[in-house]
This record gives C-alpha cells, sequence and structure tokens, in this order.
C-alpha cells in the first residue's frame, strides 16, 4: 500500500525587524525663533475667548428673516370662509440682540450690519422696558392690521380706547436742561397713567381721551399730580404719584399738555376671532403684511404673485402706511428668502429706498406704497388675482 500524501499549508510568521529613524530634536536656534509665534498664538486664542464673553453693551441692527405669515395667522368663527392661499405673504424683521467684542467686530466689518451703543439703541439705555414697549407696539399693530382688513372687506368693526401709557418724549419740549418736574424727568417709558389731579381733586383716568378732559382748564406751568404704574422687568410695578410741570402745546398754543408721547393702546371689536402667533417679536413694523395676509386669506383666488412677495411697514386706522427702521436689513432678508418683490413705505424717503435697493440688485424689486389700496394694486400689477368678496355666513 502506497503512503497517502499530505499537505499542510505553512505561514511565514517569522518576525521582520524594523529599525525606527533616529529623532532629532529641534535646534536651540529653532526654538528660540517658534517662541514668538507659540505666544502670539496664545494670545490671540486668549482674546477670542475673551471677546466672546466680555460684556461691552453694543448692540446689532442686522439681517433678520422675511417668514410666511400664513402659519402665524389663525381665524375661527362661523360668520366667515377662510381660502387659505398656496403662496401667501411674508413678514421681515431684523436682529437687535446684543453683542460681544467678536461680534461687534464681525458687524463693524460687515456692510450690512449697523453695531450701536446702548444709548442710541434704546434712548435712556433699559433694554427690558423698551423690549416690553416693543412687544406692545406689536401687539397693537395686529389689532390695527384686522381693523383695516375686516373693515376693507365690509365687515363691522370698532375700536375701544385702552389706558394711557407713555411711549416717549419729544426732545424739543424737553430737552437736557429742562426742568426737573417737566414730564421727561419725572415719568417713564411704559408708566402707565391711571389718575391726574389739577387742583380740583384726582379723576380716574381709565382711558386715554380722559387725560384730555382734564386737562382742558389746566394752564401751561400748572402742576398736576399725576398717579402711575411703572413699567418693571417682571410687569407692572407699585403705583406712585408724581408732579408734572404742565406745558403749553407746541403746536397749538390754546392746548396745555402733560408733555409725553402716548402709545396706542386702542383694542378692536371683531364679529370673529382673528389672532397673529408672533411670538417674542417686538414693533409695529409687521402692520401691512398682516393686513394684506388677512385679506388674502378671507378671499378667493391667490393675491400674492408667484414671485414671492415681501411686506413691510405700519398700518393706520385709515389704511395710510408708516415708515420702519432697519431697511436695508430687511431687504437682506427678504432677498435670502428668495422672494423677488418687496413692498415697502413710500413714507421710508427716497434715499432709504435707494440704499435698500442698492443692497439688493436686481434680486429684489423694492416697490413703495403709501396706502392698503397702493398695496393691493401693486399685487395685482405683478400677477396677483385681485380679490373676490369674502363669503359672509348666517
Amino acid at each position: 500500500m502506497m503512503p497517502r500524501r499530505v499537505e499542510i499549508s505553512v505561514s511565514d510568521t517569522q518576525t521582520e525587524k524594523v529599525v525606527a529613524q533616529r529623532v532629532v530634536p529641534p535646534s536651540l536656534r529653532a526654538q528660540v525663533v517658534a517662541i514668538p509665534f507659540v505666544t502670539i498664538a496664545f494670545i490671540l486664542i486668549v482674546t477670542v475667548l475673551v471677546a466672546m464673553v466680555w460684556p461691552m453693551q453694543r448692540y446689532e441692527t442686522a439681517p433678520g428673516r422675511a417668514e410666511l405669515v400664513g402659519s402665524r395667522l389663525s381665524v375661527a368663527g362661523d360668520q366667515v370662509v377662510v381660502y387659505p392661499p398656496e403662496r401667501g405673504v411674508r413678514f421681515v424683521t431684523a436682529l437687535g440682540t446684543e453683542v460681544n467684542p467678536l461680534q461687534a467686530f464681525m458687524g463693524w466689518v460687515d456692510p450690512f450690519v449697523n453695531v450701536l451703543t446702548c444709548e442710541e439703541r434704546f434712548g435712556d439705555c433699559n433694554p427690558t422696558q423698551s423690549r416690553e414697549v416693543q412687544l406692545g407696539a406689536m401687539a397693537n399693530a395686529k389689532e390695527i392690521a384686522a381693523y383695516v382688513a375686516l373693515s376693507y372687506l365690509g365687515f363691522d368693526t370698532t375700536f375701544q380706547e385702552g389706558p394711557a401709557q407713555v411711549a416717549g418724549f419729544d426732545p424739543s419740549v424737553c430737552p437736557e436742561d429742562a426742568p426737573s418736574q417737566r414730564a421727561c424727568k419725572v415719568l417713564a417709558v411704559g408708566d402707565v397713567i391711571t389718575s391726574i389731579d389739577v387742583g380740583d381733586g384726582p379723576i380716574e383716568v381709565d382711558v386715554i381721551s380722559k387725560l384730555s378732559e382734564a386737562l382742558k382748564n389746566a394752564q401751561a406751568g400748572d402742576i398736576a399730580t399725576l398717579k402711575v404704574t411703572p413699567l418693571t422687568n417682571s410687569g407692572p410695578g407699585t403705583p406712585k404719584s408724581v408732579d408734572v410741570e404742565l406745558i403749553q402745546s407746541p403746536d397749538d398754543a390754546s392746548r396745555t399738555l402733560i408733555g409725553f408721547s402716548a402709545r396706542d393702546t386702542r383694542t378692536v371689536q371683531l364679529p370673529f376671532t382673528v389672532n397673529f402667533d408672533t411670538d417674542d417679536i417686538g414693533g409695529p413694523s409687521a402692520g401691512l403684511s398682516f393686513t394684506v395676509a388677512l385679506i388674502d386669506s378671507l378671499t378667493k383666488g391667490e393675491l400674492i404673485p408667484s414671485q414671492g412677495v415681501a411686506v413691510t411697514g405700519t398700518i393706520q386706522d385709515d389704511g395710510s402706511v408708516g415708515a420702519i427702521g432697519a431697511l436695508v436689513q430687511k431687504s437682506i432678508a427678504v432677498k435670502k428668502s428668495g422672494a423677488r418683490i418687496f413692498l415697502v413705505p413710500t413714507a421710508q424717503g427716497p434715499d432709504d429706498i435707494a440704499a435698500a435697493q442698492a443692497a439688493v440688485g436686481d434680486a429684489v424689486k423694492i416697490v413703495p406704497v403709501a396706502t392698503l389700496g397702493e398695496a393691493l394694486e401693486a399685487l395685482v400689477k405683478f400677477g396677483g388675482e385681485p380679490g373676490i368678496s369674502p363669503v359672509k355666513q348666517g
């Protein structure tokens, strides 16, 4: 018998010796040369880290966003049919947050960002108080937008007076060297006046028109005692009394004034519920866009042209459109959104509008409008469908 052949596979496991290369340390000269570069790099890193956290009270005005109003608008009630638009109009915001030194530097080199001091941004450098006032302005803008839109569409709407709240002071009647009892010296933005006494006893002020009635027989130079509720970081503060020297109106010598600008605190009475969910967005500049969006939602057809439209501008109860801030920054936001048409207030003035158009070039067509009627005409001109009267129920 022949022996059986067996094949065995054998792997080569022999270890190969590898000789490591000799590491040569850097020369003393190279080390000396590297020290300044390492030091500079360390200083730069520390500077950047410090700049990211060091407080400096600077605030930016920068491009924000151009968002569709439709996702924030809701209408509820059996009196009307809602037609959700396929396209919809955009409202535009600008950023105004506090920045650190690093962000401030980046803003200074960006041609479309303005970096402001606290006083330049807020006047009296009270960001929290100013924020509350801006939120109040947005709330009022929504009320007026609903009133104007529904009035335009033929619905019954009315305004209801609100409280007397301080919105600001006119520098022409309240300069830096004004007397200590002038309104700007004893009142603050956000204060709500709840009563006034011009010598005949206190008069309750539940609505702003009560102030005008109380001042009819008063004279410039009289001292009025006001009871006010200040606005604090946590809401209404503790009521207090202040004495104010009354002044003569600079526009009408027969009128006597306290000397402050009042915030529009009116609310509107509507036949059904309209809500614009604006979260923590402040300011009145979205008024016209909200008005257009509500009209578009309550009428058949696509009011907004296919190119995409953004709108900015305050809205008054007579349908007039008022100027807004940060138009250049808002124009950049519109360009980034892809919208090709941007309706802006004629009241901005030719220089501001020209600067905004230069910032966006041919990417966006900026169209000035002075009234709601002009805004609606512009939308139809660029391809929007004329609105058909809303369908009222019941």
